[in-house]
Parts: C-alpha cells; structure tokens; sequence
C-alpha cells in the first residue's frame, strides 16, 4: 500500500459527502426494524473534484496520476494537492487520507474537451477503512 500524492493543482469545484457507519438493516413482516451496526468508524465517504479549464498538460497530469495507481495504493490530498480554499478545520474533517480513511478513486477521471488545449477534468474518490 502506497500513498500517492494528488497533483498539484487546486480545483474549481469540490463537494464532499460525509460516510456512514456499516450496518445492516433488518425487517419483519410485522415492520419491526432492527440496525446492526458494525464498529463505530464511518466509511465510503465521497469526494468530488472538478478542474474546469485547465491545460492539456495539466490534465494529462491528472490522468498520468490515475493509471499510476496499482494494487491497494492510496491517494492523498492537502492544501496545495486538491484541497486549496479550504479551511484547515475543514480539511481534517475530510481526513485527507494520512488518517483512518483511505481515498481512491471511485470511477475513471471524466476529461471533457473545452477547445483545442483546455479541458474540465472532473474526478470522484471514495474513502474506505484500511487495516483497522
């Protein structure tokens, strides 16, 4: 397992949807429902980046730092690497990927041709619970 560190770019946009906590859900046919919760820690977290208008270049970068991943390799973001406007405070709610959470990425980036030379990257991790 190994970090990789998001490139440094800042994006244009950024939504963030907090994990929940495993559990399981079980119905009886009179409509009685119990939750299992399993441990306390919350998973899946979702982040979304979006880097509207960037060069080629840079989006190259970005897709470059996808196909590097291999295995169980991890990605890590900070103030300088996908977090950029966002208040301290904030960003350690995100656990950034050096804490409990482990961020991948959730699907393919998506690149989006502006015209020739700029590009929209948008791209979607997803945190999970590594090795606890």
């Amino acid at each position: 397992m190994q970090a990789r560190q998001l490139p440094q770019l800042t994006p244009t946009t950024r939504s963030y949807t907090p994990g929940k906590q495993p559990e399981t859900v079980f119905e009886s046919q009179n409509g009685s429902t119990v939750f299992i919760q399993f441990g306390g820690k919350y998973v899946n977290a979702e982040l979304n980046l979006e880097f509207k208008n960037i060069s080629d270049q840079d989006a190259q970068i970005i897709l470059n730092h996808y196909e590097s991943i291999q295995g169980d390799d991890y990605v890590t973001f900070s103030d300088t690497r996908g977090l950029g406007g966002m208040d301290s405070n904030l960003q350690a709610v995100l656990q950034t990927g050096k804490q409990l959470l482990r961020y991948r990425y959730k699907n393919p980036p998506k690149l989006s041709s502006v015209y020739p030379g700029v590009s929209t990257v948008s791209c979607s991790f997803v945190g999970f619970l590594y090795g606890v």
